[in-house]
């Protein structure tokens, strides 16, 4: 009797459950359907990356992974690069493996494909325009080489798309957002200092949107929320250095940006700067990043990254530009320019070209295993993780990625064209100064101008610049086409 109790009982329970998981199943079914075409995309990246991984067994490793690492084993802030990407490293520290830190960049690296498809669709794109805008992002083999590197970008990238995301997800985002956009504005500049100047284009989006005294208080909040984190990694750079800054080396990269045209006899240096001017003809002069570390800054007492260098080419490229206000534009937009052009050759004419080419290529998965660095980079490294930075280049696998780099990649010339469609939907939705395409748009054109007006672009930048404007190239259509529908409806 007691039995025939209970099995009712349980059967009445089990169909009343039935409803629940039944809706849940049709609710997947429908996300799934409705989403089928990017997580088609999105799963072929996942594969992209784990063949990465398993062809490329540890970290790729640049000049400034060295240092990075350095600053993360002993915690203290760097002095030519701000230190927030060692953060990160001290943080995974508990896994004392270099492998897991480049398993992490993958999946940041495909978040910012899915953040950026969520918000296309939050923006009323179709599912198969959000999803082409994000293949560059998710399948181009520029990301999936810097998220194998030891290097700060895709961290800058991806705290940077967040903070786009909360500016993005409400047409007039609230107070709090705001604040925590500060936040991870400022960990994305103590990241990499490009990020500096793009607390201006988030204050003029907030700005364009005025709504009374919401829009000032959140201003001040995203202002204060910014400085709080800078000011104190400031107060310790000061503690442990002796300067309240964030690096020692604006000053070196400054110098570089205008020794290819500065002109003593018509900056008119004082004696102390007179050090820092070059005797070649600027018809023979080097590359700009070559005068950071080969040129006459380099025998300033201290060295090019010492108080002294960084106080003489500050004030010393400052002169340069009230001086030679055209040859720096000039220098300027040459390296923005070049941005958009396909890469040169490595038997270029000039050394300049030859030396981007040469970029270029230290940017790609190599065909065999690289030499050991130096011994005390190898110390370095084995103290983060006990295996130490060998990269065991492993077959079949990473000759499927090397073909797969010779191919599919984003040019400067598509670069320059996603730009452009961004440009045109700024300009069709210019009574709504520009829509939504406005703060990814010039986010992008920001960190694109940024390099070239501080010292010159490198390849890796590439990262963090094609997100933002792939977003704004699809809302830009998106606006365009509207425009049009609407010029053929005509007047109502």
């Amino acid at each position: 009797m007691t039995q025939q109790g209970i099995e009712p009982g349980g059967d009445i329970a089990l169909a009343s459950d039935r409803p629940d998981v039944e809706a849940a199943r049709r609710r997947a079914a429908r996300f799934a359907r409705r989403h089928a075409l990017f997580g088609a995309v999105l799963l072929a990246a996942i594969l992209l990356r784990v063949i990465a991984m398993l062809g490329f067994r540890g970290p790729l490793l640049y000049p400034d992974s060295t240092s990075y690492v350095a600053d993360s084993v002993r915690l203290t802030p760097g002095l030519v690069r701000p230190s927030g990407y060692p953060v990160m490293l001290w943080l995974l520290g508990p896994l004392h493996s270099l492998t897991a830190v480049v398993g992490v960049q993958h999946a940041m690296g495909l978040g910012l494909g899915v953040m950026g498809y969520v918000l296309l669709r939050r923006a009323r794109l179709p599912g198969w325009g959000a999803t082409v805008a994000m293949v560059p992002v998710l399948l181009s083999a520029y990301a999936v080489q810097i998220e194998h590197f030891l290097v700060s970008d895709t961290l800058f990238a991806f705290l940077l798309m967040i903070a786009i995301a909360l500016m993005m997800w409400w047409p007039d985002p609230p107070v709090w957002a705001c604040g925590l956009t500060g936040l991870l504005l400022a960990g994305a500049s103590l990241a990499r200092s490009q990020g500096f100047p793009l607390l201006i284009v988030f204050l003029v989006y907030v700005l364009v949107r005025f709504v009374r005294w919401r829009t000032i208080a959140s201003i001040v909040v995203m202002c204060v929320a910014f400085a709080i984190p800078v000011a104190g990694y400031a107060a310790w750079f000061d503690h442990v250095y002796g300067t309240f800054q964030i690096t020692l080396s604006n000053g070196a990269f400054l110098y570089a940006s205008v020794a290819t045209f500065a002109d003593c006899a018509k900056i008119e240096p004082p004696s102390a700067e007179r050090r820092l001017c070059l005797n070649v003809p600027v018809s023979e002069r080097a590359w700009t990043a070559y005068y950071i570390f080969s040129g006459p800054i380099r025998a300033v007492p201290g060295g090019p990254f010492g108080k002294r260098a960084d106080t003489l080419g500050t004030s010393f490229a400052l002169r340069a530009i009230r001086a030679q206000p055209l040859d720096y534009l000039r220098a300027a937009w040459r390296s923005f320019w070049e941005t958009f052009l396909l890469p040169p050759s490595i038997n270029a004419d000039t050394i300049a070209q030859r030396v981007w080419a040469e970029a270029q290529n230290g940017y790609m998965f190599p065909a065999a295993s690289p030499k050991l660095p130096r011994p005390y980079a190898v110390r370095t490294f084995s103290s983060y993780d006990p295996v130490g930075p060998g990269l065991h280049v492993v077959q079949p696998y990473a000759g499927w990625v090397r073909a797969y780099q010779r191919y599919i990649v984003v040019p400067g010339p598509l670069l320059g064209v996603i730009m452009l469609t961004g440009l045109g939907g700024l300009i069709v939705a210019w009574r709504r100064f520009g829509g939504p395409a406005l703060l990814p748009w010039l986010i992008g054109v920001c960190l694109l101008v940024t390099p070239a007006a501080i010292a010159e672009f490198d390849p890796r930048y590439l990262v963090c610049i094609i997100p933002p404007l792939c977003m704004a190239a699809a809302i830009g259509i998106q606006q365009a086409a509207g425009a049009a529908k609407r010029f053929r409806a005509g007047p109502s």
